[in-house]
């Protein structure tokens, strides 16, 4: 094959059979840690997207608990706006049944009035 090299000449042809055998070893070596180099960029760019998408979980977590939040402080003003509204009909039950019954009573004395003359 290739004329061995010149620092080489005092190898034997066991020693140069057993360099060549390293060299491949070496070759398939590199490969193997280029290959594995390879494989921690791609693991580094997951980690990458899962923190951005982390990240925009926390965020989206973050809009819910505050609309939660919301919803309990318009859901307490909604029940004090219940509450008022029921005391306002309550209160207001007594002086209609006052008006009708003074209604009754004109309508009852006109009749009257009317009934004598």
């Amino acid at each position: 094959s290739l004329p061995p090299p010149p620092s080489a000449a005092g190898f034997n042809q066991q020693q140069m059979s057993v360099v060549e055998d390293l060299e491949g070893i070496v070759s398939e070596r590199d490969l193997e840690i280029q290959r594995i180099a390879q494989s921690i960029e791609e693991l580094s760019s997951i980690f990458k997207e899962l923190a951005v998408l982390v990240i925009d979980q926390g965020t989206i977590l973050d809009r819910i608990d505050f609309n939660m939040e919301q919803v309990v402080e318009h859901t307490k003003e909604g029940i004090k706006q219940l509450e008022k509204a029921e005391e306002h009909q309550k209160s207001a039950r007594p002086i209609k049944c006052i008006a009708c019954l003074l209604i009754m009573i004109a309508v009852m004395l006109t009749i009257l009035i009317l009934k004598h003359r």
